[in-house]
């Protein structure tokens, strides 16, 4: 993480949003009705998909990807206005909430005004050609970072949006450009706001293995982390997925986890980004587990970083939103009992010893549980994420008697340093 990370992020709560599909508006006002219940609920950060124009030229579905960018100072009309979104900042910081803007600056729509203007601003591929590096994103182009003109531009931009109250960005596919330029674009927005929040979509590391070997820039979470707060958490992705699809034991992840805390800065953040609109929803995941996608929804809040939640998951929907058409959140499925421990869950993540711990440690127990421990003089915070639904007892360093599970406000038996697993996570906490 930047040396000047605020280490209060820690305790915070990023709540996803896709304008488009998280009301039957679609609409900015759609956004701003809502902002009692979002504030309610706990939520520290409002992250919005992007906002801006969507290019026409090779549109992806009816209405196009939101990260097809067409105009990177503008506000896509389907949304509103920009007096609008002035109106959604407003009220969001009235509710102390902050506003993070996506912003997507390694590529522009294919009909972007520069391209006609500035097509020095562009990346050529190997015929000489306008195109970009990864085939799927068939809808845009890239942009070329050894144009340095480019640098000032899009610093230009970023502090424009700074000015108009947006308290963060989170970087689109941040390791395609520079780390010079973020290292720069970071020095001159905090000078507007020190209290800028800098969040990576870092990238799988496969991803990462072969842009290099095609011989594309592309940054390590390591260098990352020089000019961003938070990063992804996509450097171990590939092995939950493959735990998710039963091709590798839990144990494999558990031992990234464990990487992670001695490779990056002490003070390392990362998203739990485990949904996203890029990432299929939990419930898809578990096949509709109810018990083992609450469990992994407490890891979202136990493991050492930023918690972060896709707009939705009150539901417990397996249903992931369609990126390029209308496809707005049913609210009607809104589960009660699982806001309230969602509630739960956020006010733990708020507790002082998440960021003010001696020891962090993510235990392999042998079992498919994620067994987090905080420690702080005698205080202890214990996070049992059962997402395996195992029956077994685990050894805790814990006192033995009835306590309450912070998860659930259940009790909880701990004899002689063990406890049985239950079906819902088990969080204790003892001073």
């Amino acid at each position: 993480m930047a040396k000047d990370t605020l280490k209060s992020l820690s305790h915070q709560v990023i709540y996803q949003v896709y304008p488009r599909n998280y009301s039957n508006a679609g609409t900015f006002a759609g956004i701003v009705a809502d902002l009692d219940r979002i504030k309610d609920l706990g939520v520290d950060i409002l992250y919005l998909l992007p906002i801006h124009p969507i290019g026409e030229v090779a549109r992806k579905g009816t209405l196009g990807s939101p990260y097809s960018i067409k105009d990177y100072r503008s506000i896509n009309p389907e949304l509103g206005t920009i007096d609008d979104f002035k109106k959604l900042i407003e009220q969001a910081h009235n509710r102390k909430i902050k506003v993070m803007m996506d912003l997507v600056m390694n590529h522009t729509s294919r009909d972007h005004g520069w391209i006609q203007t500035h097509p020095e601003y562009y990346y050529l591929n190997k015929d000489g050609k306008m195109g970009n590096k990864v085939g799927d994103w068939s809808d845009i182009q890239d942009l070329n970072y050894q144009h340095i003109p480019l640098w000032d531009e899009m610093i230009d931009m970023l502090k424009e949006w700074v000015r108009l109250g947006v308290d963060g960005f989170r970087c689109d596919v941040a390791p395609f450009v520079p780390v010079d330029f973020w290292l720069r674009a970071r020095k001159e927005i905090s000078e507007i706001n020190p209290d800028h929040i800098w969040l990576a979509e870092s990238v799988h590391k496969e991803f990462l293995r072969h842009m290099r070997e095609e011989g594309f820039l592309c940054h390590s979470d390591g260098e990352m982390f020089a000019a961003f707060d938070i990063c992804y958490d996509y450097d171990i992705f590939q092995e939950l997925e493959d735990y998710f699809k039963g091709k590798k034991p839990l144990s494999v992840y558990i031992d990234r986890l464990q990487l992670q805390d001695v490779i990056y800065p002490m003070n390392y953040l990362k998203a739990r980004a485990y949904e996203n609109h890029d990432v299929q929803r939990l419930m898809h995941q578990t096949s509709n587990h109810t018990f083992k996608t609450k469990n992994w929804i407490a890891a979202i809040f136990g493991l050492k970083g930023v918690a972060f939640l896709y707009a939705g998951i009150e539901t417990l929907t397996d249903q992931l939103p369609n990126l390029f058409e209308r496809d707005p959140i049913d609210w009607s499925k809104s589960d009660a009992q699982f806001i309230e421990q969602l509630k739960s869950l956020i006010r733990i993540k708020k507790m002082p010893i998440m960021s003010e711990y001696s020891k962090y440690r993510v235990i392999d127990d042998g079992l498919d549980v994620l067994h987090i421990e905080y420690e702080k003089e005698e205080e202890k915070l214990v996070f049992l994420c059962n997402v395996g639904q195992v029956s077994d007892d685990i050894r805790i360093d814990f006192p033995s008697g009835v306590h309450v599970n912070l998860f659930d406000g259940k009790s909880i038996r701990v004899e002689e340093g063990f406890i049985r697993c239950s079906k819902n996570p088990i969080i204790l906490h003892s001073k």
